[in-house]
């Protein structure tokens, strides 16, 4: 499956793959893709960090306010 880096659009390359086995046996195939321009992959490692900061500062303060 080919998929297109979200920034400058190549084609991403697959960096890891690794086999998991969950409830009852079954195993899932997990593979990590990343940008062929290491430059452009981590700026957009850079976004998903600001992106994950940002939404469990909102869960922190959902928890929070529920208490």
């Amino acid at each position: 499956m080919e998929t297109p880096c979200i920034r400058c659009g190549k084609t991403r390359i697959v960096k890891r793959t690794w086999k998991e086995t969950v409830n009852r046996g079954t195993p899932i195939t997990h593979v990590e893709t990343v940008c062929p321009d290491s430059a452009c992959q981590k700026v957009v490692d850079a976004q998903f960090a600001e992106i994950r900061e940002k939404r469990e500062l909102q869960e922190s303060k959902k928890t929070s306010v529920k208490l």
